[in-house]
């Protein structure tokens, strides 16, 4: 039996991966965007009012937009999960080449799975060397 897969299989699955990772990177962007719009909405509200803002509510707005040392997180909150999940996409990627190694697969999916973990180890080592020297202030 032949259980080499058709090319077709790798072409959805290298769309779907890149379509993935472009997805998880965009919802990203878009949450810190809309935090950051609420707390102008907020502030909106107050101008057109010609009100000052009360100062525990710049506070608040101040820790949840800046993600100050007296919020729940801190400056290195983002930085540890990021390189989890580069760390994994890159054992992934690997796993994924190991298996394409022997099996005489197209070479351009081998190639596409080194390059993958590459980029997703490089960002996974940038994320954890951002996370060790970044300071809590």
């Amino acid at each position: 039996m032949d259980d080499k897969l058709p090319e077709i299989f790798w072409y959805i699955f290298w769309i779907g991966f890149v379509v993935l990772a472009f997805r998880m990177a965009y919802l990203g962007g878009k949450s810190g965007h809309d935090q950051h719009m609420r707390a102008l909405d907020i502030l909106k509200l107050y101008a057109e009012k010609g009100a000052e803002p009360p100062p525990a509510m710049m506070d608040q707005l101040a820790a949840k937009v800046f993600q100050t040392p007296g919020s729940k997180r801190d400056a290195t909150g983002g930085l540890l999960p990021a390189f989890t999940s580069f760390l994994f996409m890159a054992c992934l990627a690997w796993a994924i080449r190991a298996w394409l190694d022997g099996r005489g697969e197209p070479l351009w999916a081998t190639i596409a799975a080194t390059a993958s973990m590459a980029f997703f180890g490089i960002g996974a080592f940038g994320f954890l060397l951002a996370a060790l020297i970044t300071r809590k202030k």
